[in-house]
């Protein structure tokens, strides 16, 4: 989403780009809290935590819209492989710290009513 002016000194271009990284870091939050709830989803579902069909359809995808978008798509993949590989590592995380869980703290969880948080740690 280019803004409709140019940067017109070094300050405006640092700034500029100070701004936009934090909209990228904050997409990266929501994008892991969208994780972390499909690592619920797939645990429910019993499914496993990797999916490389879907792994190849979304670098694919990002390789597409980067090149329409004038970057690099293998730029694009290569950053994409790395936030995959970090979702994989915290899904695998999260998974191991739940089979973890104690009767005893089977049984806090089902009398308190808490769900499972498969991700919920920062």
């Amino acid at each position: 989403m280019p803004t409709s002016t140019s940067p017109t000194t070094v300050q405006e271009a640092r700034t500029r780009i100070d701004e936009i990284n934090e909209r990228v870091v904050e997409l990266l939050a929501e994008r892991q809290a969208v994780v972390d709830a499909l690592c619920e989803m797939k645990a429910d579902a019993g499914r496993t935590v990797r999916d490389p069909e879907r792994e190849a359809e979304l670098l694919a995808h990002v390789r597409s819209v980067a090149g329409e978008a004038g970057l690099p798509p293998d730029l694009a993949e290569t950053l994409f492989e790395e936030i995959l590989a970090h979702s994989v590592e915290r899904q695998r995380h999260q998974r191991a710290d739940e089979a973890a869980e104690t009767p005893a703290e089977e049984a806090a969880t089902e009398a308190t009513g808490a769900v499972s948080t498969c991700g919920a740690q920062a």
